[in-house]
């Protein structure tokens, strides 16, 4: 292939260092430059027991509504446990999924107040009062999540080889559910950026509570904390920050573990 460019730039009198270059630039116009934002994801082996089940890259991708997800990679964990209800209307269960996206350029995306609002919290220069508050607003995500956050329960923040993130539990609700805090709803969110600050990265991950109703028509909730999706969140907030992070299913700790595998690179 190097033969042709070379002929071709020694007839139109040009270096061949600057033809490549003019060539890099007319690929980018007709939209061939997302590609080089796209990062090179692998997670090393490790005992979290988290397994992947697909992984792909993509350029920019328009959603309904006018939202645009700039390139990335996403990765596709295999479930731990099957949901127990597929019901569409309300129902919005972890994706298990880890989306990486470039952030390079925030302003075509109208990431960039977001993006700056995570870069305080991941900082460490705010208390956790203050980063509650800032999520409790309904801080976007990045890249996007088309639906509210009931609560912000175990949060924490962590260093990671590849930067730094926050982690919590959360429900998210697209209006009345009319039922209560459950199992196939609950979701351990990560919202992290890379440290070179090119790359933001959010995962929506199953994570259970035995004590919790299995779902929103769980009849069985003898013994169970049973908390209304629309009218005690402050409540299940406050029983789910008290119980241990070994508690859950799985351990908060076993998608740390997976996280700390993960390496993020720009290619």
């Amino acid at each position: 292939m190097g033969k042709p460019v070379a002929g071709l730039a020694a007839k139109i009198n040009m270096p061949n260092r600057y033809f490549a270059l003019l060539v890099c630039v007319i690929l980018g116009i007709a939209g061939c430059a997302s590609v080089e934002y796209i990062p090179k994801v692998n997670v090393l082996q490790n005992d979290s027991g988290i397994t992947i089940a697909d992984s792909h890259e993509h350029g920019q991708e328009s959603l309904p509504g006018g939202i645009n997800v700039p390139s990335g990679t996403t990765v596709a964990l295999k479930r731990l446990e099957p949901l127990h209800n597929q019901e569409p209307r309300y129902f919005i269960p972890a994706s298990e999924s880890l989306q990486i996206v470039s952030i390079r350029d925030p302003q075509k995306y109208k990431l960039t107040q977001n993006i700056e609002q995570w870069r305080r919290i991941l900082d460490g220069k705010l208390s956790d009062a203050e980063i509650h508050n800032l999520l409790e607003k309904q801080l976007g995500e990045i890249p996007w999540m088309n639906a509210a956050r009931c609560f912000h329960a175990k949060l924490q923040r962590h260093d990671f080889p590849w930067g730094k993130a926050v982690l919590f539990i959360t429900t998210y609700v697209q209006g009345k559910t009319g039922g209560p805090v459950n199992n196939d709803m609950l979701v351990l969110v990560v919202q992290g950026v890379t440290t070179d600050k090119k790359y933001a990265v959010n995962g929506h991950f199953e994570i259970r509570h035995p004590d919790l109703p299995i779902n929103l028509w769980d009849k069985n909730t003898g013994g169970k904390a049973v908390f209304d999706i629309d009218e005690e969140t402050t409540q299940a907030e406050k029983w789910l920050n008290s119980q241990p992070d070994d508690s859950f299913q799985p351990p908060i700790q076993k998608y740390i573990d997976f996280l700390d595998a993960l390496t993020i690179k720009a290619k």
